[in-house]
């Protein structure tokens, strides 16, 4: 018996840990940043349910899956509501959405030119 709930605390523990790593690399990826870190979220008390199966500690797995049936729900309910984006599109900038806020690095050799003295950069 005791091999048997090592044996399922183990593969718990690697599931739970392969979906941290799943949120982790969604993260990483600005379209998908917020989504990834909810998911990266909600596996963590999956990590500490499998490890109450190893421990067999009974209070440890109740909490945890509660934990991970909480976090469930909120990423399930957090899928309805709709989110802005929170990086800017080159399509944006193209259009000039951001008004004309560009640097002096960013301005083409003609519009630094007819602002300056005359001078060349240096």
């Amino acid at each position: 018996m005791s091999f048997i709930l090592t044996a399922i605390g183990l593969l718990l523990l690697v599931v739970a840990l392969a979906g941290v790593a799943v949120g982790i690399y969604m993260a990483a990826d600005t379209r998908t940043r917020e989504r990834g870190k909810l998911f990266s979220i909600w596996w963590v008390p999956a990590v500490a349910a499998a490890s109450g199966v190893l421990m067999r500690d009974v209070v440890t797995f109740a909490v945890g899956i509660l934990c991970f049936v909480v976090a469930g729900a909120v990423f399930i309910l957090e899928d309805g509501r709709p989110t802005k984006p929170t990086v800017r599109r080159k399509s944006d900038l193209a259009r000039g959405r951001t008004g004309n806020r560009r640097l002096d690095s960013e301005k083409t050799t003609k519009e630094n030119r007819s602002r300056g003295s005359g001078r060349a950069a240096s």
